[in-house]
């Protein structure tokens, strides 16, 4: 019985360019992943859970205050949650337009111990609709 002996190149050059390329396939595959996974963000509604939170959260609430400015240029406000807790909400951002007239916040971000305050990145406001207030009136 003759056996078949595959021929396998024994020096397979790897060029420079292949390396190169492996390494860009690696780069993105991880970059993928990691923004990825900061896609998934966990939505709460109760301060305490924004709280002790270890990673970034989409806090929802009510205003609980109209707003203001810091020393720092920050804009500042209150957020209160479904069962009535405070939070002070500090943003780099400027006042979002429409602000006092907003139904529900939602302030996207952590908690800074030191600062004892959720720093957010990004706010929603969600206002009343137009089409709601038409409604209401007829």
């Amino acid at each position: 019985m003759a056996s078949v002996n595959p021929s396998i190149p024994q020096n397979f050059p790897i060029k420079p360019l292949h390396i190169a390329g492996i390494a860009i396939i690696l780069v993105a595959v991880l970059y993928g992943a990691f923004g990825f996974q900061n896609g998934f963000r966990s939505y709460t509604q109760s301060v305490d859970e924004a709280v002790n939170a270890t990673r970034s959260v989409q806090l929802a609430g009510f205003l609980g205050s109209t707003g203001e400015y810091d020393q720092a240029g920050r804009f500042t406000f209150m957020l209160q949650d479904e069962n009535g807790k405070l939070l002070k909400i500090i943003s780099n951002e400027p006042r979002p337009a429409n602000f006092e007239h907003a139904i529900s916040i939602v302030a996207i971000g952590r908690y800074d111990g030191a600062e004892q305050a959720f720093m957010a990145e990004k706010l929603l406001v969600k206002c009343p609709s137009k089409y709601q207030e038409l409604q209401q009136q007829s």
